[in-house]
């Protein structure tokens, strides 16, 4: 895990969203096994159990893209990239990072609206969950994606204004 200029809090919170994250896909097996055990082995049919484990993954799945973004571990081909001098590589992932942004701002305005849309709408077998509410997880998840990517963009613009001694000598990003 890479340690934050910018103080404690963020690394904090980076543990944090790790474990809610790894809770939530914990749930997801226990769920799904429970599916398989009530379905297949004790013949009864739990509907909750495939519910609650494709909330829990969604979920999940969002955390763990922010995850990835803090991380700097999403997929990238970056073999030209790496080449290039350490403020021209600043540059690029500053140009990158906002066009990631705003596409995370869109997806947050999409996420927002289907919140306001769905909050009414109860899941099937677990009616007191609305389909709001899972927007809102949503929303909550974009908004740390979004942090971390401004967080990137600081990072870069130290890196291009005062070159590999603002990256402690890592040259990386």
């Amino acid at each position: 895990m890479t340690q934050s200029t910018l103080g404690p809090w963020i690394d904090r919170l980076g543990k944090l969203i790790v474990f809610v994250a790894m809770v939530g896909f914990t749930g997801m097996l226990l769920a799904t096994g429970a599916q398989v055990v009530f379905r297949y082995a004790l013949q009864i049919s739990v509907g909750w159990t495939e519910e609650l484990a494709r909330v829990l993954f969604v979920l999940s799945m969002f955390l763990g893209i922010a995850v990835a973004i803090r991380e700097r571990e999403h997929i990238v081909v970056d073999f030209l990239f790496k080449r290039l001098p350490v403020r021209a590589r600043a540059l690029g992932s500053i140009v990158f990072d906002v066009a990631i942004l705003l596409f995370l701002i869109w997806l947050l305005r999409g996420a927002a609206r289907m919140a306001e849309v769905m909050w009414e709408s109860s899941l099937i077998a677990m009616t007191w969950l609305t389909n709001g509410h899972l927007y809102v997880g949503e929303c909550f998840a974009i908004l740390l994606m979004m942090l971390y990517v401004v967080l990137g963009i600081i990072e870069n613009a130290r890196i291009l204004r005062f070159g590999e001694a603002a990256t402690g000598g890592e040259g990386e990003r």
